[in-house]
């Protein structure tokens, strides 16, 4: 998810069929939009024998899982790299390159038994070194791997990180090729379903030595042990998946081929789509609504993503908290949703998406709202403290967003906004591509983006701990010792109704310094070809998940 979720994650906006998530039904069952008749026999799709072809809108940046952070790469990685624990249709945890694994009592300590038959695509053996490689290497400073602080689950991860123990006294250990030992730091329920997430992937040795810092920057500068093996990567234009015959289940995947085409235009993948040339993209509120006038089943799911207003906190104006608080209070986020998205899509009044369980209910239910969804009148109050502290009379601020057609409009909005309830607040909007938003963003070379995350895994924490101090998807520079120190709490806290005490108060002080606006928490809507007969998931935790799509006779 993110992705996290953006999406890790930071995430494609609303065009990009990828992403991840928990309230998302299975397969192509999708929520009451869908239509009563599933004929699709309208649009039959392509014409390439016992393949489909699926639009990711945009190019991945790169497909290392140490390093990578954004949910298109991630999408793809899911395809060609099998973790230790994968997840089904459902997102329960289901065996993946382990076979099986026991807890100790105390639930520190796992031990996981791995497969004996699966090899990488350079003939190497997928062993539990796999594993001590590219979770050492998440975790050593060297890499300056943004989801370094994903490895602090281990028992001396955060020590190691630091510095200030060696890799021997990491929380794994491999007693043997086909056994891997796995300590925590502290016991956490969720484990097991964030060894699913991109991050935890193997990575071999071997390959990664002999491309160094070019591996995951080609199909032919990395290795797959997954379900399919990257045979093409045309940049900004085209990925071809090829079944990997040595898969330990190859008999039970069915495609010979997933093509993953990156149309960022929403109207030339419409046009595709009923060209016969694409078998799966995304729709706008305005495309579904055309679709379904036409009689054509349109799906949808809850992909579990926040979008949002980022500031950089170091910015010399977004630095003032009232500037911040008085954005956040002028968007109306009802009319973005109604207007722009035009789908089932919510207005977020807290940052939590509604993916996310909390102790008995839904965690934003239990939270609750924090944020209006539109105040003017108080967004001029902070507005006008926020010009008497900063000693000026107008403020101009640069955001930055992807240049997708729909992100374009996404921003444009945004800026109507802001200009119509803040006079005085000049915003520019600068476009870009999808990879140059994020580096922008990891170099903290932004004011203000439009960007969003997707769950990682199903707990609050996959969005909470981003904000923590330091951390390498914290691109707003936040940093408040109260909000540190909640996390330590959460993180050591066994008692579940205390521990998410903690959480909530994470959320309300996140919603009270706001280093983020919550915008918008998304639903996303998407058609299939009459060529796919079943197979196809979507949900908060899978973004996209074709290994197992089953063709029309």
């Amino acid at each position: 998810m993110r992705l996290k979720k953006l999406l890790a994650v930071m995430l494609v906006l609303a065009m990009t069929v990828s992403m991840f998530t928990a309230c998302g039904k299975k397969e192509e069952s999708a929520g009451t939009d869908t239509q009563a008749s599933d004929d699709r026999s309208a649009y039959p799709g392509t014409a390439e024998a016992n393949s489909i072809t699926v639009n990711i809108a945009s190019e991945p940046p790169e497909m290392c899982s140490i390093t990578t952070t954004d949910t298109t790469s991630f999408s793809v990685l899911r395809h060609v790299v099998e973790n230790l624990v994968t997840l089904d249709a459902n997102d329960k945890v289901q065996p993946g390159v382990a076979k099986e694994w026991t807890v100790s009592d105390d639930g520190l300590v796992y031990t996981f038994k791995l497969r004996n038959d699966m090899k990488w695509s350079n003939g190497e053996p997928v062993t539990a070194k796999d594993f001590i490689f590219a979770w050492t290497s998440l975790l050593t400073p060297d890499f300056a791997a943004d989801y370094a602080y994903f490895g602090y689950i281990f028992k001396n991860g955060l020590a190691y990180n630091s510095g200030e123990v060696g890799a021997d006294q990491l929380g794994f250990k491999a007693p043997d090729d086909y056994t891997l030992e796995v300590t925590l730091e502290n016991p956490t329920s969720y484990f097991l379903d964030t060894l699913a997430f991109g991050v935890f992937a193997p990575v071999n040795e071997k390959a990664y030595n002999e491309f160094g810092t070019a591996y995951g920057t080609d199909a032919d500068k990395m290795v797959y042990n997954g379900a399919f093996t990257m045979t093409s990567w045309e940049h900004e234009n085209k990925i071809v998946l090829t079944k990997n015959p040595d898969y330990y289940n190859a008999k039970n995947i069915a495609l010979d081929a997933i093509n993953m085409v990156m149309i960022n235009d929403s109207n030339a993948a419409l046009n595709a789509f009923k060209a016969g040339e694409v078998d799966v993209i995304g729709l706008t509120g305005d495309q579904s609504k055309l679709l379904k006038g036409e009689g054509f089943p349109v799906y949808t799911y809850d992909d579990g993503a926040t979008f949002y207003l980022e500031f950089n906190t170091t910015d010399q104006f977004l630095g003032n908290a009232n500037l911040r608080t008085a954005i956040t209070y002028a968007v109306d986020k009802q009319a973005f949703v109604d207007s722009i998205v035009k789908n089932s899509s919510k207005a977020a009044v807290s940052f939590t998406a509604p993916a996310i369980n909390g102790l008995e209910k839904k965690f934003n239910e239990e939270v609750g709202a924090l944020v209006p969804t539109l105040d003017a009148a108080k967004a001029k109050e902070y507005f006008d403290k926020a010009k008497q502290e900063l000693g000026v009379d107008t403020i101009k601020i640069t955001m930055i967003c992807d240049d997708g057609d729909v992100a374009i409009k996404n921003a444009a909005f945004v800026q109507e906004q802001l200009k119509t309830n803040l006079p005085g607040l000049e915003i520019e909007v600068e476009s870009m591509p999808f990879k140059s938003r994020l580096e922008r963003m990891s170099n903290k070379d932004f004011s203000m983006v439009f960007a969003g995350w997707g769950p990682d895994y199903n707990d609050p924490m996959t969005f909470l701990d981003m904000f923590e101090t330091g951390n390498g998807n914290n691109h707003t520079s936040y940093s408040s010792a109260a909000y540190d120190e909640l996390l330590d709490k959460v993180r050591v806290t066994l008692d579940p109704k205390e521990r998410f005490g903690y959480l909530m108060d994470l959320e309300k002080l996140l919603m009270t310094d706001l280093p983020i606006a919550p915008v918008y928490w998304r639903a996303r809507d998407y058609v299939m070809s009459g060529k796919i007969a079943s197979g196809v998931v979507r949900t908060a935790f899978q973004d996209m998940n074709y290994k197992n799509v089953k063709l029309a006779k």
